[in-house]
């Protein structure tokens, strides 16, 4: 090697390892932005989940879906000695 080149060799290997340093550092930060920002995105779904579990636990409980029995599909309650039978594709109410 000549005497000639390794000023130049040495400064070029210290820009380069400059330049990697703060090219790390960069990503390190990018990195850092982009967990941030998936972070406050999970935290929004998950509120959107709960919100949707209960909107559901709200849908069928008990209370609701004999309400809707009753209006929307003509449920009857049975009446203190009724007997409802049902066999195959006929229903058989007896009092």
């Amino acid at each position: 090697m000549s005497p000639s080149l390794k000023p130049f060799l040495s400064v070029s290997i210290i820009i380069f390892t400059l330049l990697a340093i703060v090219f790390l550092k960069m990503e390190v930060r990018r990195a850092g932005y982009s967990l941030l920002k998936d972070s406050r995105q999970y935290k929004v779904l998950v509120e959107q989940k709960r919100a949707q579990e209960m909107v559901l636990a709200q849908l069928v409980r008990p209370e609701r879906i004999e309400t809707v029995a009753q209006k929307q599909l003509s449920l009857q309650k049975a009446q203190k000695g009724q007997i409802v039978q049902i066999a195959g594709s006929h229903i058989v109410l007896q009092n």
